[in-house]
């Protein structure tokens, strides 16, 4: 049985062949390396040539393509990185060796050191907005969450392999794992430019963002309540005050009180927004005595 299993995905990558190759020659032979591929015939039989195992993808998208990899995986460590050039082998070797100092279940690499070019202004907005948004919901210090290079435990991905992907990237594999309890980081890694190819991502990127954050305020509501309820319950306050203030407003204009409606809404507003503030501070109490009773992080 291998120590380490690499899956790399691959969509009519020409320059796959070239990063297997480097892949074996910085962890050697012994590396399991499954190339999970969606490709044309011809390019598959490229692939095959290198001596890594080539599956044909089943179903649909990345976050699919890699769980029929890693459900493949002998190794009792699982890596993948993309292939399409943007990352390097020998980075993914520093991800690995932050892996089994065996703090954490699952190590990213933070693309930190980009190419001139590699990242678009608006693809490196969208990605520090949705890392923030992260650490704020599930209370963590990542500094990429969207890297197409990680690793991984077996006996972490072991816990979520029954779990159904949703649309969220490598932030599927991220929320899963927090929310089972494990540990997560990232390290500064390298990222350069695409060599003559244009991104397999999807096209619509502004609605994958919104699926990623979508899921991720979805599932944080059983990670980090407080800052969910209570930012519900801010916003129907500051609502209810605004509300409030045409009531208040409207009275000093014309001497009646002829806004009941208004009135009665805006106290309602206030009075839920206080009461979800309060189940917040409660679930977040309770989460935080699960988690001392069960040293979890």
């Amino acid at each position: 049985m291998p120590e380490l299993s690499i899956i790399v995905p691959t969509k009519n990558e020409p320059h796959a062949p070239a990063l297997i190759r480097r892949l074996y020659s910085t962890f050697g032979k012994n590396a399991e390396i499954i190339v999970v591929d969606k490709s044309s015939p011809g390019r598959r039989k490229e692939l095959e040539r290198t001596g890594a195992r080539v599956v044909v993808q089943e179903s649909a998208g990345y976050e699919n393509a890699l769980m029929e990899g890693f459900k493949l995986a002998g190794g009792s460590i699982i890596a993948t990185i993309d292939g399409d050039s943007t990352y390097y082998p020998e980075d993914l070797k520093k991800i690995i060796e932050e892996l089994k100092k065996g703090d954490y279940g699952f190590v990213a690499g933070a693309r930190t050191i980009a190419e001139e070019g590699a990242m678009t202004p608006t693809l490196k907005l969208g990605n520090n907005f949705l890392t923030g948004f992260f650490n704020a919901l599930y209370r963590t210090k990542m500094h990429d969450v969207l890297s197409g290079s990680f690793a991984m435990t077996k006996k972490a991905f072991e816990s979520i392999k029954n779990e159904m992907p949703y649309r969220a990237g490598t932030i599927f594999f991220e929320i899963e794992l927090k929310r089972r309890g494990y540990g997560i980081t990232d390290v500064p890694i390298r990222y350069g430019t695409r060599k003559g190819t244009k991104p397999q991502i999807t096209r619509a990127k502004p609605v994958y963002g919104f699926s990623m954050a979508f899921h991720a305020v979805r599932y944080a509501r059983d990670y980090n309540p407080l800052l969910i309820f209570g930012g519900a319950g801010v916003i129907l306050i500051i609502l209810g005050l605004i509300v409030g203030g045409l009531v208040i407003g409207n009275y000093l204009a014309t001497g009646a009180l002829s806004e009941v409606g208004r009135a009665l809404m805006a106290f309602m507003l206030v009075v839920v927004g206080i009461l979800a503030i309060i189940a917040g501070f409660i679930l977040d109490l309770l989460l935080e005595i699960e988690r001392k009773i069960y040293n979890k992080p």
